[in-house]
């Protein structure tokens, strides 16, 4: 049974859905949502996950059930790691950790993975860009910079005015065709957390406190020059879970990836989206299952 739980980490309170028998012997399989969704993204896959797997599935600091920060600086990726990594600290209670991240989920999980190694025993990646091959991407891909041309939307001012005054309109079509069409409990959900301004400016607060902001399509190559790609180097297994019809990343943002990750094993599908574990999660279940199983 999926139940609520709550844990203050560093000053503020992060909720979380919990799957757990809290049995040392099972593994602990933590999953970290994406923008715009909360907790409740997983419940799918949570479903049919087995029993011998320990589940949290958290709200990102700010999303949902979770405490807004203090300061708009608290979203920085650093910060976000260190407080994740305390939230993972007090949850673990003895057991192994395989970490589970999509979109921003995966954009906390990679450097956390990276830069918190004892924490970690495993990482499953779905459909998130790697910190260093995002950075190169949008450096040298024209492609990929042209895909992330949303994100200027995000991180204008009066981003929040303009959601709110669009009924959210761009948000809703990030989540894909047809998934507002059918109203669910998830979705109601969904609307009333973009509908609340704390918890909105929290949200948005992650693409304006983005180490390298995304440049325009048509920026001089003396702004691309000075791009400094960042070296993110995750020495643990790692499982990367793709689906190729995604419209925020091109297939080139792989390109080379071994390289900060030696021991990644790499599964497309060739069917779904960026939102890969909604729907596939039958394929992601089997995924999950042999990569921890291995």
């Amino acid at each position: 049974m999926v139940v609520s739980k709550y844990v203050n980490v560093e000053g503020a309170s992060l909720h979380y859905l919990s799957r757990e028998e809290e049995s040392a012997e099972n593994p602990l399989l933590i999953m970290f949502h994406g923008f715009p969704e909360n907790a409740h993204t997983w419940e799918a896959l949570m479903a049919i996950l087995p029993t011998s797997l320990d589940i949290i599935a958290p709200d990102l600091p700010g999303y949902h059930l979770s405490s807004p920060l203090p300061s708009e600086t608290d979203y920085q990726v650093p910060s976000l790691i260190s407080r994740m990594a305390a939230f993972i600290e007090k949850v673990q209670k003895g057991r192994k950790v395989i970490l589970l991240g999509h979109d921003w989920g995966g954009a906390i999980a990679w450097p956390l993975a990276a830069f918190h190694q004892t924490l970690i025993s495993k990482l499953i990646i779905v459909n998130a860009a790697h910190p260093s091959c995002f950075t190169r991407a949008i450096k040298t891909s024209s492609t990929q910079r042209a895909k992330s041309q949303y994100i200027s939307a995000l991180i204008d001012k009066g981003a929040e005015r303009t959601l709110t005054n669009t009924s959210f309109t761009l948000l809703k079509n990030m989540l894909g065709n047809g998934f507002f069409e059918k109203e669910t409990s998830y979705s109601r959900t969904l609307l009333n957390d973009w509908g609340k301004p704390e918890t909105l400016s929290a949200m948005l607060n992650y693409y304006r406190q983005m180490p390298q902001q995304v440049p325009q399509k048509n920026v001089s190559e003396k702004v691309l020059d000075d791009i400094r790609i960042p070296e993110i180097f995750i020495h643990c297994p790692t499982l990367l879970l793709w689906g190729e019809q995604d419209d925020a990343f091109d297939l080139s943002i792989l390109d080379k990836i071994e390289h900060y990750v030696p021991l990644i094993i790499k599964r497309f599908n060739p069917h779904a989206s960026h939102w890969l574990h909604r729907e596939k999660p039958e394929w992601v279940q089997k995924e999950v299952i042999n990569f921890i199983g291995g």
